[in-house]
């Protein structure tokens, strides 16, 4: 992580596994720990409210409830640890909450930039899991097979073309409407053809 915020921040877990420590050798209380747990949320909460984008799509407001969300019960896994001394597990938890943190910053630092969403997806995937990711309508109704490989290309970022067929189970069938639906997405500018030294055609999503 980086920026004055993001040190803060990383300053206040380090006083926190201190005083976790100091805790558990009877030389500071379990409220002195939790007054550095709640000056740390609060400091989180800052960070949040300054980097919140004026403007959201559905599932990038979706991935956003789901980081912060991940945090809140963090804290309160965190707190319920301190209370009942459990110190060691205490100590993983923050350093849990610091990963999560940094991940939420990349998420909200790039929804507040405007990427578009396949590179926030490929940046904090962890927050899209459980999160319907909408596909252009433009490709959903005009071709149900582009949006398939768009959907895929998604998760992934790119891929070869056997690779789709595989995944799509494309046979001699349904080879042609395959054809057309990549030929739609490159055409569209939705996705990026590349080929590998051995002349393989790699599809990367841009949009």
């Amino acid at each position: 992580m980086s920026s004055p915020q993001l040190n803060t921040i990383n300053a206040t877990i380090r006083d926190l596994v201190n005083v976790i420590d100091d805790v558990k050798k009877g030389r500071a209380s379990k409220e002195d720990a939790l007054k550095v747990v709640d000056e740390l949320e609060n400091q989180i909460d800052m960070m949040v409210s300054q980097l919140s984008p004026e403007r959201i799509t559905d599932e990038r407001f979706n991935a956003a409830v789901k980081a912060l969300k991940d945090i809140s019960e963090k804290f309160k896994a965190l707190r319920e640890l301190i209370i009942f001394g459990r110190y060691m597990r205490a100590k993983k938890q923050v350093l849990d909450i610091q990963e999560t943190i940094r991940h939420t910053y990349r998420l909200l630092t790039l929804i507040r930039a405007g990427a578009p969403t396949p590179l926030v997806f490929q940046v904090v995937p962890q927050f899209f899991r459980e999160t319907e990711v909408k596909v252009p309508e433009a490709i959903v109704y005009s071709n149900p097979m582009a949006a398939q490989i768009y959907n895929i290309l998604l998760r992934k970022g790119e891929a070869t073309v056997d690779e789709l067929a595989f995944q799509l189970k494309i046979d001699d069938k349904t080879r042609d409407e395959f054809n057309k639906a990549i030929a739609q997405l490159i055409s569209t500018g939705y996705v990026k053809p590349l080929f590998t030294s051995d002349n393989k055609m790699v599809l990367r999503l841009i949009r």
